[in-house]
């Protein structure tokens, strides 16, 4: 290799390599480069570039192929008309809708299967605290926001709640968040039995969807919807 395309080459791996370099100021490579080996080029790169680490201090950023694959980030999907996903009407089957625990009520049971939108029961934990209901939507699907209701008696009822989610069945629950990234508080419902349905402050792609009372009046009491849109 002759002494000009040395050069090159060490420039080219001078700015390819400092190019990535964390800090505020760069300093230059001073010193002979490794004896080059005509008959084993690769290695003679990779002698230079051991070289040029150990003489240089700072930290390099690393490159795509050094940071191997990435799982890419959720994707806004929208929905612009968000519409029940099947929690009144029971497209979403009872096996799907599950809870942390349910209460024993004295004119009825208090399941998870009893908190759909206008039943004519509710759902109750046996425990306030900690306490969730949870569906299942089996694929992935757009969900847009939560419609809640009191108990048809209207002495219990969710005052404040939060939603959490999973992306996919084996993906880390996290919760829906606000424009600021910190975690939604939704306020529910009050003595009345109108319905309070609260949009997101962006749509989420999830494949099953908890609701967590944080506040309520007397006891737990609940019925909901969620509302969105189905991706298929």
């Amino acid at each position: 290799m002759g002494g000009a395309a040395m050069l090159v080459l060490i420039v080219s791996t001078l700015t390819e390599f400092l190019s990535g370099v964390e800090g505020t100021a760069r300093t230059c490579y001073f010193g002979p480069p490794p004896k080059p080996d005509p008959d084993n080029p690769d290695h003679w790169m990779k002698q230079v570039m051991t070289e040029i680490r150990e003489r240089y201090p700072g930290r390099r950023g690393r490159s795509p192929a050094e940071e191997g694959p990435t799982e890419p980030g959720p994707a806004i999907v929208p929905c612009l008309n968000p519409r029940p996903l099947g929690m009144e009407d029971k497209t979403i089957p009872d096996e799907r809708i599950s809870a942390s625990s349910h209460m024993d009520c004295f004119r009825g049971s208090c399941l998870a299967t009893d908190a759909r939108l206008n039943s004519n029961k509710r759902w109750a934990p046996k425990s306030n605290a900690d306490s969730w209901i949870e569906v299942d939507l089996a694929v992935r699907t757009v969900v847009s926001g939560v419609t809640t209701q009191r108990g048809p008696k209207g002495v219990w009822y969710v005052e404040k709640y939060k939603v959490s989610y999973q992306r996919q069945p084996s993906s880390d629950r996290v919760h829906v968040t606000d424009q600021d990234g910190d975690t939604k508080v939704f306020n529910g419902n009050t003595s009345s039995n109108t319905t309070v349905t609260n949009l997101f402050d962006e749509s989420v792609v999830a494949t099953t969807v908890r609701i967590e009372p944080i506040q309520w009046h007397t006891w737990i009491g609940l019925r909901f919807e969620l509302v969105g849109c189905r991706l298929d």
